[in-house]
Formats: C-alpha cells, sequence, structure tokens
C-alpha cells in the first residue's frame, strides 16, 4: 500500500483582463491580487461591467444576455475583452469581441491566439458560474428555470453536457415540427425517437453525476 498522496490540481484563476472599448471603460488592465477579490464603488462606476467582461470569456451569452451591439462603449465601434486564466493544465489566454473589418453585432474568439473550432473547445479550458439578485425567480418559478441553471453547472465540469442537451432541442424541434405538418413518417420519426432517447440518457446522467457530487461535498464539508 502505498502512502503517496496526489497533489490537489490548481483551481482556475484569472491572471489578469484586458479591456478596450468596452462598456464603460476605454482601456484597463487589471491584475487580480488574490483568490478572492471583493469589488467596491459608487453606482454606475463600472462593477458590473467589470463581472461582465469575465463572464463573456466564457461559452454563451454572458451575465446580462446583452446584444453585441450593445457592448461597445458609446462612440466606439468595436469592443474586445481578453483573459489570461491559470488553468490545471497550465496558463491559456482568451479573447472576444468584435472583429476590427466586421459587423458591430458578430463576436468572434481567440484561444490562445487562434479561432477555436468551437466553444465548447473554450469549455473545455474555462467555465464561470454567476447567480445575481436578478436570477432570484430562480428558486421562485418553474423547474425548467433550475434545470437551465443546472445545465450551466454540468457545462462547467462537462463541456460535452452542451453538445448533448442543444443535439436534443434540435432533434426535439425537429419531431414536433414534422407531427405538426402531418408528416407521419415512421422510419424518420423512429430515427429522430432514437436520437432522442440517446440524447437524454447522456444529459440526465450527467446532471444525476454533478448532483451526486454536490451531495457528496456537502456530506463531507
Amino acid at each position: 500500500m502505498s502512502d503517496h498522496v496526489p497533489e490537489a490540481q490548481p483551481a482556475l484563476r484569472l491572471l489578469r483582463l484586458t479591456l478596450s472599448q468596452f462598456r464603460n471603460y476605454e482601456a484597463l488592465t487589471w491584475r487580480p491580487a488574490s483568490r478572492i477579490v471583493a469589488i467596491s464603488g459608487a453606482n454606475g462606476s463600472g462593477k458590473t461591467n467589470l463581472l461582465e467582461a469575465i463572464s463573456l470569456l466564457v461559452p454563451g451569452r454572458g451575465l446580462r444576455g446583452a446584444r453585441i451591439a450593445d457592448l461597445a462603449r458609446h462612440g466606439a465601434a468595436t469592443w474586445g475583452v481578453a483573459g489570461r486564466f491559470a488553468t490545471p493544465d497550465g496558463e491559456t489566454d482568451i479573447g472576444t469581441g468584435t472583429p476590427p473589418d466586421g459587423a458591430a453585432d458578430r463576436r468572434v474568439f481567440r484561444l490562445d491566439g487562434a479561432a477555436p473550432r468551437s466553444q465548447a473547445e473554450l469549455g473545455a479550458r474555462v467555465a464561470a458560474i454567476w447567480l445575481t439578485p436578478q436570477m432570484d425567480r430562480l428558486f421562485q418559478e418553474g423547474a425548467s428555470g433550475r434545470r437551465r441553471f443546472l445545465d450551466r453547472l454540468v457545462f462547467a465540469l462537462e463541456p460535452g453536457h452542451a453538445r448533448q442537451v442543444a443535439a436534443f432541442e434540435a432533434a426535439m424541434a425537429q419531431r414536433n415540427r414534422l407531427l405538426a405538418e402531418g408528416r407521419h413518417d415512421p422510419a424518420w420519426l423512429a430515427a429522430l425517437e432514437d436520437g432522442l432517447a440517446r440524447h437524454a440518457v447522456a444529459a440526465t446522467a450527467a446532471r444525476a453525476a454533478l448532483v451526486a457530487r454536490l451531495n457528496g461535498a456537502l456530506a463531507a464539508g
């Protein structure tokens, strides 16, 4: 029996954040001094804008879900956000923003200087979860909102979960459209039902695994 205890992998950490013409920031370079940071300031000083910038460096539409064209500083045509992160696999650089010669409503990503194949590739490197006061209805309304939040938690640990959920939703939409149009093609419907089952089982297994992991952490703590 070995007495060796494996070292814990280092947690994800933001090392540097750079903003250019983003919201109320003309230019900013911020290097967080510690793992836990408290941001304070007067209303309208840009605290939430800073958090939104970080949220845009992971897959999705960010903290506010804002339109891309609304993210640029007043009077600016383009904007950019870049972050350097320490990850268990080493440091990585992620950037996002509008292309210099592109449309104001188009957003691109860079992963270590190159265009990623998909947002899932970003999610495999960096993930973030946020819970804001505006999300209080998450605990008061139906289960669908809580399930979407659970999926975001799963995405942070299992980037492939996003593909399973998207594939399930696409197959469901196609199935419903087929039935609404009255096209009862048995072979087509059977193929869609098979896909729905496979993607649903994979998504449910990932959700159950995360819940078990959370319950285990609570019991141990």
